[in-house]
């Protein structure tokens, strides 16, 4: 029983060894002998440091899986670093409190080599004592930003509501029989007009509307005519925006040669990525891709391989206006 015991205390000091924050030290001279901790000077950023001083190297203490790291300890790993690489002075250049990234407080700082007479026990005490008081108020104190709130800091300049004007080529991508002959590419035109009202957030709705026209050489006519509402993600910068939409709307597909026609009503995805640059307050030029796959009624008897259906997939890269209001 007692040599479980022992192992398994040996396991659990294993495991709390793996699971401290690390401290990385990159030394720009090696030339002077430890210190004790007792006689490192702790700056902040904003603080001058005396006349004379060496700056001998950085040290950070980070870790992501850390269970323990408080501000205190994570500045005292620091502290002693500093002490065993010949330093009696610490400048705290950044501090990360705990957030969507790691656990426990991070630093980074440079050593720093001081005239003796800076490194007296009260001044010592005194600086250390300023720093641990006061992490949550120094310029260089930073946190993390979810991606949701980032994306609503982004989109606060950003319009609301956008209207698109669209024309372009697109091409057929899946295989298309007329007559005796299987298409594997056929190019057309696309319309399109894009309405989209983006929140804060990024987040947006969407309705939008497609037509294809693509003539074929045997007299052969297609037409596409898709309108549906979206989900929209935008990530706006200064001049340039970028968005993406994901919809699923009706859409009517129809086919001619020469007075007979017949079409057909199915439900179909459509995807759109898009890129604007924006040239007045309200005026944007932009380009944008968008892709449609529409299943077809299947023929009776109309045999398919596996993984194949009976339908289109349609490309198209279209450019045009973009107004915001």
């Amino acid at each position: 029983m007692k040599k479980i015991k022992i192992v398994f205390l040996s396991m659990v000091a294993l495991l709390m060894a793996s699971c401290a924050p690390r401290v990385v030290t990159d030394m720009y001279t090696s030339e002077y002998a430890a210190l004790s901790p007792d006689s490192v000077r702790v700056f902040l950023m904003n603080e001058k440091v005396p006349e004379q001083t060496l700056a001998i190297g950085t040290v950070k203490v980070v870790d992501r899986l850390s269970l323990v790291g408080s501000f205190e300890q994570v500045l005292g790993m620091a502290v002693k670093a500093t002490a065993k690489n010949g330093g009696n002075g610490l400048v705290i250049t950044k501090h990360l409190i705990p957030d969507n990234r790691s656990n426990i407080h991070r630093i980074w700082g440079t050593m720093l080599r001081m005239p003796e007479t800076e490194s007296d026990t009260s001044v010592v005490k005194g600086a250390l004592d300023r720093a641990l008081a006061q992490p949550a108020n120094n310029q260089y104190m930073e946190s993390y930003q979810p991606l949701y709130e980032s994306l609503k800091e982004m989109n606060k300049n950003a319009p609301r509501n956008i209207l698109r004007f669209s024309v372009g080529p697109s091409w057929l991508i899946s295989d298309f029989q007329v007559g005796k002959r299987v298409y594997k590419s056929k190019c057309g035109v696309d319309v399109s007009v894009d309405y989209d009202h983006v929140w804060t957030s990024g987040l947006g709705l969407g309705v939008n509307y497609l037509h294809n026209y693509t003539s074929f050489e045997e007299g052969f006519d297609q037409r596409l005519d898709y309108i549906g509402p979206s989900l929209v993600l935008a990530l706006p910068s200064d001049k340039w925006r970028w968005d993406m939409a994901l919809g699923f709307g009706y859409c009517r597909y129809s086919e001619s040669v020469g007075n007979l026609s017949v079409s057909e009503s199915h439900i179909a995805p459509l995807m759109r990525m898009g890129l604007e640059y924006k040239v007045s307050s309200q005026i944007a030029l932009g380009a944008q891709m968008n892709m449609i796959t529409v299943r077809l009624d299947k023929p009776e008897g109309f045999e398919l391989k596996d993984n194949e259906f009976y339908g289109i997939k349609r490309f198209g890269i279209q450019v045009g206006m973009r107004y915001y209001f």
